[in-house]
């Protein structure tokens, strides 16, 4: 099975969609996130076991039912993180979520991105010129420890936000975000800084 297009995918370098492999990825992982939608929440350790087995990493936090991630093992949280319920996770690079972190419901982690030029973005058949998909271009996402993402709040590709950094609900977040500061809006934008002695600037973990 030809494998370059995780490779160029997992090194930030254009990649044609759909391609096999990926799609095979995509559908195993779907497989195991599905059977963590549907293991009920009383079952709280065989939930982390799961999460634990599906991502790159995960603490003592908690992840609510449904969750929607394409891959699974190139996110990695801290410990004690929240995520709300109908958060999507598109992870062909890293995303990476620092301990103690809250996510609202509905927040969108998206690293992947296409060209903006329609003549480089659209795929083309080699033999007939047909259009058959997209190229793609994935960057990762850090977010920092302490932060709040707020509901419905749309984090891009190539971003980070800094340790206890609160966006607000429905902001789309296009670049990145100090630390210790209120931001939001569309495109997201600092309002105002938040004034605490608890938030310590550190490597996310």
């Amino acid at each position: 099975m030809d494998t370059s297009a995780y490779e160029n995918m997992r090194a930030g370098k254009s990649y044609g969609m759909p391609n096999p492999y990926l799609i095979g990825l995509q559908i195993d992982a779907r497989a195991k996130r599905d059977a963590y939608n549907a293991t009920p929440m009383r079952e709280a350790e065989q939930r982390q076991a799961m999460l634990k087995d599906m991502l790159g990493s995960f603490g003592t936090g908690m992840i609510l039912s449904p969750v929607v991630w394409e891959y699974g093992k190139h996110i990695y949280f801290g410990e004690r993180v929240f995520v709300n319920f109908d958060c999507v996770f598109l992870d062909g690079a890293d995303i990476r979520v620092g301990s103690n972190t809250v996510i609202g419901p509905r927040a969108q982690f998206l690293t992947a991105g296409h060209p903006l030029d329609p003549s480089e973005r659209i795929k083309l058949d080699p033999e007939t010129g047909i259009p058959v998909g997209s190229h793609c271009v994935n960057k990762p996402i850090t977010i920092g420890r302490q932060c709040w993402i707020g509901a419905g709040a749309i984090i891009l590709g190539g971003v980070t936000i800094g340790d206890g950094t609160t966006i607000g609900a429905g902001s789309v977040v296009t670049r990145d975000v100090a630390s210790g500061v209120l931001a939001a809006g569309n495109p997201c934008r600092v309002i105002r800084e938040v004034v605490t002695d608890r938030v310590r600037p550190s490597t996310v973990g």
